[in-house]
């Protein structure tokens, strides 16, 4: 079914945010009209890939770009 079985999201991770932090958050998640979970997903990973050092424009994407 999926092309890369580790790109599954079953790994669970919990954050307990205060009223404040989760009004930001959810703020921020409804200007750019996604949920909750992928905002959170997105500040995170750009978070780690500035701690890291990490260029995401050096990364490869899993899924092939199909000319058409």
């Amino acid at each position: 079914m999926y092309q890369d079985p580790k790109r599954v999201r079953s790994n669970k991770c919990t954050v307990y945010l205060d009223e404040y932090e989760a009004a930001i958050i959810q703020a921020h998640a409804n200007y750019n009209g996604i949920s909750r979970a992928e905002m959170m997903r997105q500040l995170m990973l750009q978070q780690a890939r500035t701690a890291l050092g990490i260029d995401p424009a050096s990364l490869n994407t899993t899924v092939p770009v199909s000319a058409g």
